[in-house]
């Protein structure tokens, strides 16, 4: 380790004193060294000159921080809105960025509108052919169930009954129950889902889902699927979903499915842009999200020499399409490229979107966010072109101004004083002065982590106040201050992407995206397909066994498959690594007790599989130490008589001291209890 240099090392009297003692060689004429000298006065000055450098030297600013920390690959969070889930079942229409609020003044707004539902889900059943029960406590969430281990295994259905008319494309939300035990890996972009589920509208045969977030059903999530299918006698179009290949992990267990679940973000508007390629001639544009219904306007058309201000337009709002703006785009510049540029800005906040500036270097703007922290913001600055001429320019958003050159169009945030500053001409440009020179073209704040509002938390739509249910609120975060960056890279260093020792290949394995690995053994050298006692320097077999809840679990081809792309990717240049299931072995045990309570074979299994003695981990012994203490502690044991180990099979053989050693790639699991008492 480098030890870190402290440059701010001397004081100012240890600054003068070194400068005072070197005068008599430095100046022998000089005698007078008093401090009523002039020469000494100049002295003190430097001297407290260089004590000022050195302590800014030794400092590390925040930014420099930050930077740093960037450069190291740990740079800083950003902050983060919550997101929480509606349950609108009065299915009246709403466009995007519908505002909602409860009395604590918490805001969210539809990060999707809301449409007219031309298929409702009504009915819910489970079960095989010719055996469905109902299960519509589904659709309220007062049921969990298991839908594909109710009537077996596969071949088992979840039928869904919609009513209306398949005029397009439905969404449903399914909520997944976690499994207990290990925790799902996330997923990989492109990951084969661990199990396949047919999906098929009754009467027009199979469908493919065109969007499935949950990985068939191994996560909550949305599904969304084409419209079609027969209507029964009852008007019904049912949805029938089949397992078709279990896997080898835990069956899906659902607690809700929805048609009528919508995403909220706990943010809010203030200013939004849109940008659109457009004709020369007279052009149409539609906006129709809820900011645009009501917000005051600001068109831009982007001509040859650049952005300029169109006022010349007219705006009508039709309550079927939104905000309709005609626009003559005749002067537009026709590059294949954005030339159309409208800005939306809340009517309620417009003053503070709009500012006059002086142009002096380092200029300073309140933006008043009240306490919100700012996830998006975008300036349009008059700005001094090359030839000479003031136009509108998009201005950004920088952390650090002394990264940009003199005439980038850039600006930081100060979130603490809730500030905005430009640059001084050197490093970043300077706005030009002027009445309504800045324009906020994008604004977005957000609560972040206070956004995290529970379940229920009383929201109601500005527009008309209806009330609406909201599930908790979750993901909302601050931005994250260095400090916390730094310990998170201090855990990143102690991280390795490559497998250099056996826990490597372990770890690696457990991590293996999308997969629920319970456990994972790392054997160098070791090859389940040579003979025994062969070894293989460059190979290393690594046991893995899925978390399915079920006994003697082992892994399918899919499952393998994943874990070797994740071994391929970290292990060693010249190392061959294998993913492999794991062996069951079999064993049993002789029991002889002597006790004073009435005991049977059945609660000393029980209280063996309690203690997970009877399924041991991969390619550990069976200890009869172990066997003992546990059996010891059932009520009214007072003696073991005898307890004896048996197991057979290639490469299992008993120790002297009675334990049963198996291969290292075997699990060892309880075939038989041959037990007896006596009873006192």
């Amino acid at each position: 380790m480098l030890g870190m240099r402290k440059l701010d090392d001397q004081r100012f009297d240890t600054i003068v004193q070194q400068a005072v003692s070197r005068l008599p060689w430095l100046c022998p004429e000089w005698t007078d060294h008093n401090a009523h000298d002039p020469g000494i006065t100049l002295l003190e000055l430097m001297a407290w000159y260089k004590e000022m450098l050195q302590y800014q030297m030794d400092k590390l600013t925040p930014s420099l921080e930050r930077r740093l920390l960037a450069l190291a690959g740990a740079e800083p969070l950003p902050a983060k809105a919550a997101v929480c889930a509606l349950e609108d079942t009065m299915g009246q229409p709403r466009p995007r960025l519908s505002r909602l609020e409860n009395q604590q003044g918490i805001c969210f707004e539809l990060a999707e509108p809301i449409g007219i539902r031309h298929m409702t889900l009504k009915r819910v059943m489970v079960g095989q052919p010719g055996q469905y029960t109902n299960a519509d406590g589904l659709l309220s969430g007062n049921l969990e169930l298991c839908p594909f281990a109710f009537g077996g295994q596969v071949g088992s259905e979840l039928r869904l009954g919609f009513s209306g008319t398949p005029k397009e494309d439905i969404r449903l939300w399914f909520e997944v129950v976690p499994p207990t035990g290990v925790p799902r890996n996330p997923f990989a972009p492109g990951q084969p889902p661990p199990r396949d589920i047919a999906w098929a509208w009754q009467g027009t045969g199979q469908v493919q889902p065109l969007a499935d977030a949950t990985h068939a059903l191994s996560s909550s999530g949305y599904i969304t699927l084409p419209a079609g299918g027969i209507p029964d006698e009852d008007g019904l179009y049912w949805l029938c979903l089949r397992l078709a290949r279990a896997g080898c992990e835990e069956q899906p267990r659902l607690s809700n499915i929805s048609d009528c679940r919508y995403q909220a973000v706990q943010q809010q508007t203030r200013a939004k842009s849109h940008r659109f390629q457009v004709g020369a001639g007279m052009a149409e544009i539609i906006l129709d999200d809820a900011l645009a219904a009501q917000a005051e306007l600001a068109i831009f058309l982007r001509t040859a020499q650049g952005w300029a201000q169109c006022s010349q337009y007219k705006a009508v709002f039709l309550p079927q399409k939104g905000r309709v703006i005609q626009v003559d785009a005749g002067q537009a510049a026709q590059d294949g490229q954005p030339n159309c540029m409208v800005v939306c800005l809340d009517p309620v906040h417009l003053q503070g979107l709009l500012f006059d500036t002086i142009g002096r270097p380092h200029e300073g703007l309140y933006l008043a966010a009240q306490g919100r922290q700012v996830l998006h913001l975008t300036l349009l600055c008059d700005t001094l072109g090359r030839d000479g001429a003031i136009r509108p320019a998009l201005w950004r958003r920088v952390d650090d101004l002394y990264a940009c050159g003199p005439r980038d169009h850039v600006f930081t945030y100060d979130a603490a004083r809730e500030t905005i500053h430009f640059g001084n001409g050197q490093y970043g440009a300077v706005p030009v002065p002027g009445k309504g020179s800045v324009l906020v073209a994008e604004l977005v704040l957000s609560a972040c982590g206070a956004g995290n509002v529970p379940a229920g938390a009383g929201l109601r739509f500005a527009a008309d106040g209806e009330a609406i249910h909201n599930t908790a609120a979750a993901g909302g975060r601050d931005a994250e201050s260095n400090l916390s960056a730094r310990g998170r890279l201090l855990r990143i260093i102690q991280q390795t992407g490559k497998c250099l020792s056996a826990a490597d290949y372990e770890a690696q394995a457990c991590h293996t995206p999308g997969l629920r690995v319970a456990a994972a053994k790392a054997l160098p050298g070791y090859d389940p397909a040579a003979p025994a006692g062969a070894h293989r320097p460059a190979q290393v077999a690594v046991v893995v066994l899925p978390d399915a809840g079920q006994p003697c679990p082992l892994p399918d081809s899919r499952f393998l498959a994943a874990v070797q792309r994740q071994l391929d990717h970290c292990r060693t240049v010249g190392i061959q690594v294998q993913a492999v299931p794991p062996r069951y072995v079999q064993f049993t045990i002789t029991l002889h007790l002597r006790a004073s309570a009435r005991l049977d074979g059945a609660q000393v299994a029980q209280r063996l599989e309690a203690a997970g003695l009877s399924r041991t981990s991969i390619g550990a012994p069976v200890c009869r130490g172990d066997i003992a203490a546990c059996i010891q502690h059932l009520p009214g044991v007072l003696e073991i008589r005898q307890l004896a180990l048996h197991g057979s099979g290639n490469g299992i053989y008993m120790e002297a001291s009675g334990n049963l050693q198996i291969p290292p790639d075997c699990i060892a699991v309880l075939e038989r209890l041959d037990f007896t008492c006596d009873r006192v």
